[in-house]
């Protein structure tokens, strides 16, 4: 049976013509990957072999160290494992009898119609039509996700942007570096924000020649960080009960 996913997933391209991380980055199985290489817990579990508090998670993710994403997600079937969802097994066909309905069917799932033949096929094909658009949104031949419940192993626990996930991770990688120099070379929180370029507009004002301008912008880039900060730590912190993301 067919893997699906409810997210997009990953595209690697071929052996001989490699796609861009790119591609990658726009999978927020990626950042899954991401965010769990950053949770030290986790790292150690994986220093010892699996074990710890944490051997249960590793069961699951492996070892995450010094890896591409590309091949962590395509040894045995990693990705398709963990994330993929089983699609509901029906085939198209003709109902002889009541016997052929099958108990785990549910309306969100299988559609039962009724055509009466006595009808012309132009209009019956036309009721068909506008039954399909109301009932079944889905593009391209994919299900409505947003109506499909997830059979996944580990599943996304909200909705998400990979430009927000990717944002809050950079935040965090700057922060724990400038943490790890000395005192007198470690630069502001709100001076972060200007690193990253999270608003361009506050980055201007906040070296304006007017105070109060300065303090405003400075105040803002530093919240902007706190923020960000707080979902990346938390982010990371519920990895280890299979949860992802806790950012909006």
């Amino acid at each position: 049976m067919a893997t699906f996913f409810l997210a997009p997933y990953p595209t690697f391209g071929t052996a001989k013509n490699r796609k861009s991380e790119a591609f990658q980055k726009r999978s927020p199985y990626y950042w899954w990957w991401e965010y769990l290489r950053r949770n030290q817990d986790y790292l150690d579990c994986c220093a010892n072999g699996g074990k710890g508090r944490l051997a249960k998670l590793y069961k699951d993710f492996g070892d995450v160290r010094d890896k591409e994403f590309r091949v962590w997600w395509q040894e045995d079937r990693r990705g398709s494992r963990l994330f993929g969802e089983q699609q509901l097994e029906v085939k198209f066909h003709e109902m002889d009898s009541t016997s052929d309905w099958q108990a785990n069917w549910t309306k969100d799932k299988v559609m039962v119609v009724a055509f009466p033949l006595t009808v012309g096929k132009r209009r019956l094909l036309g009721d068909i039509r506008k039954l399909l658009d109301t009932r079944h949104t889905g593009k391209q031949g994919r299900p409505a996700l947003a109506k499909v419940e997830s059979s996944a192993k580990y599943k996304l626990s909200r909705n998400y942007t990979t430009a927000n996930l990717e944002t809050a991770l950079n935040v965090y990688d700057l922060w724990v570096a400038n943490n790890a120099k000395p005192k007198s070379e470690q630069i502001k929180q709100w001076e972060i924000g200007v690193e990253l370029k999270l608003n361009k507009l506050a980055i201007k004002d906040a070296y304006s020649g007017l105070k109060q301008d300065r303090a405003v912008s400075r105040n803002l880039l530093g919240a902007m960080v706190k923020r960000y900060l707080t979902q990346a730590q938390k982010t990371i912190k519920s990895l280890e009960e299979g949860v992802f993301p806790v950012i909006k």
